[in-house]
């Protein structure tokens, strides 16, 4: 049995292949900034310190440079485009409720 083959390449390594900002030519540094963060990879500028939904359903990405309350729409529009797996888009998606939380459904 040739076990190179049966060897599967993790989730998190797939998912940063696929999300990888390089791949989307008009994604903003925010964005990717946003996709490190989920990822925990050095993505983007301005790096993103901490996100946060406010008690009234905005969101928030602290960075050096400021907020970024498009978070919901970037990233579930780049999920939608990055040609994710069901279970790749179940990780991206229990990424980004572990780091800021339950975001309820989305449609893009």
């Amino acid at each position: 049995m040739n076990t190179e083959s049966s060897i599967e390449i993790p989730v998190r390594n797939r998912l940063f292949c696929k999300l990888d900002p390089s791949r989307f030519a008009r994604m903003s540094g925010v964005m990717a900034a946003i996709v490190g963060h989920l990822l925990d990879a050095p993505l983007g500028e301005p790096r993103i310190v901490e996100i946060t939904v406010t008690s009234d359903g905005f969101v928030l990405g602290r960075t050096n440079a400021g907020a970024n309350h498009y978070l919901i729409r970037n990233w579930s529009g780049l999920l939608a485009v990055a040609g994710l797996t069901t279970i790749e888009r179940f990780e991206a998606e229990a990424l980004s409720a572990t780091k800021i939380g339950y975001l309820g459904r989305t449609t893009t």
